[in-house]
């Protein structure tokens, strides 16, 4: 059982592999309001949306993808969400991120 493991664990990052390296540079702008980053509700609100465009691109830069296309845009999604919330550097948003990500 556990050799079955180390092997699929082996597999899905070969086949995984080459989708990261493809998605690594893409440009996204999101769209968001500034103003209603000011209270936590407004934040959440926010953070919604943009994990939403972010997800959306993610998605469509992963589209010719056959194998461990779930994996890979979930892996696109939470590192351009990351890199979008710093990039915006607002604390309200980030508390929001970091509670959603657990």
């Amino acid at each position: 059982m556990y050799r079955s493991i180390i092997a699929a664990t082996l597999a899905a990052a070969t086949l995984a592999a080459p989708a990261f390296a493809a998605t690594d540079t893409f440009k996204l702008d999101v769209d968001f309001s500034r103003a209603n980053l000011v209270t936590e509700e407004g934040a959440s609100a926010e953070y919604s949306k943009i994990r939403d465009q972010v997800a959306d691109r993610c998605i469509a830069e992963h589209a010719g993808m056959r194998s461990a296309k779930a994996f890979a845009v979930e892996a696109c999604t939470n590192r351009t969400l990351s890199k979008a919330v710093r990039r915006i550097a607002n604390p309200v948003l980030t508390s929001v991120h970091l509670e959603a990500r657990g």
